[in-house]
């Protein structure tokens, strides 16, 4: 049986909804001893952790921290403030994705460290002020075929997102879905057709951390994903 925690008022798996190993993504796996609440705090780390998985003929060697709530959610503000996991090729992330089947998802953010273990963004995305490898995405599926809005990087700030907590949220209503970041918008949906894909789901919430396939997975590295605290704010009439 999962096991599950109390968190912020709300109950969470500490693995995916359907299990403990995504068989596309067999270098880890969501080890429950990877979830750790510390003075109110939820901590998701990354860390050395082998199990072996003979149904998917997996053997990973990297235990990893996710938290999935319980909770079907609709309409409503969506916030967490965090601090991000350092270390090389790393991939924390706070999405939603429906119970009714998948996707629809949304991304609100996705991080990525560099092999130097930053999230500094090396690219030409500098010379539009995309400091940080920190993105947002939604994965639609059939539109027309496994369509992706794509990641996209807004996140502009001079708080190391590694360094210091920053305020991510997403404002899902059934005429728009706008993400915002340290509350300013950073990406909005208006697309008639795209949101009925998400109205017509309740949503998931999942943060996580995790590693991206280049991360060496003899020698893992140990990191902590921070959460101060998550917070749902459902949609009222006269919002």
């Amino acid at each position: 049986m999962a096991k599950k925690i109390k968190w912020c008022g709300y109950e969470w798996l500490t693995q995916e909804r359907w299990g403990n190993i995504h068989p596309d993504k067999p270098l880890s796996w969501y080890d429950p001893k990877a979830v750790e609440l510390r003075d109110g705090q939820l901590i998701l780390k990354t860390h050395k952790n082998p199990k072996k998985f003979p149904k998917i003929n997996a053997h990973p060697n990297i235990g990893v921290g996710l938290v999935s709530c319980t909770e079907k959610f609709k309409y409503g503000k969506f916030e967490i403030e965090a601090k991000l996991p350092k270390g090389p090729y790393l991939w924390p992330a706070f999405w939603t994705w429906a119970f009714e089947s998948w996707p629809p998802e949304i991304d609100i953010f996705e991080g990525y460290t560099n092999k130097n273990g930053g999230y500094f963004n090396w690219n030409i995305d500098l010379l539009l002020g995309n400091f940080w490898k920190v993105k947002t995405n939604f994965h639609l599926g059939e539109y027309p075929d496994n369509y992706d809005l794509g990641a996209e990087n807004h996140f502009f700030t001079w708080k190391k997102p590694d360094d210091e907590f920053n305020h991510y949220m997403l404002d899902w209503r059934p005429d728009r879905i706008d993400i915002f970041f340290n509350k300013k918008i950073v990406r909005s949906i208006r697309d008639t057709d795209i949101l009925s894909m998400f109205n017509d789901t309740t949503q998931n919430v999942v943060i996580n951390n995790a590693v991206q396939n280049e991360h060496d997975s003899e020698n893992p590295t140990y990191s902590e994903f921070i959460i101060k605290y998550f917070k749902y704010t459902p949609l009222t009439i006269n919002d």
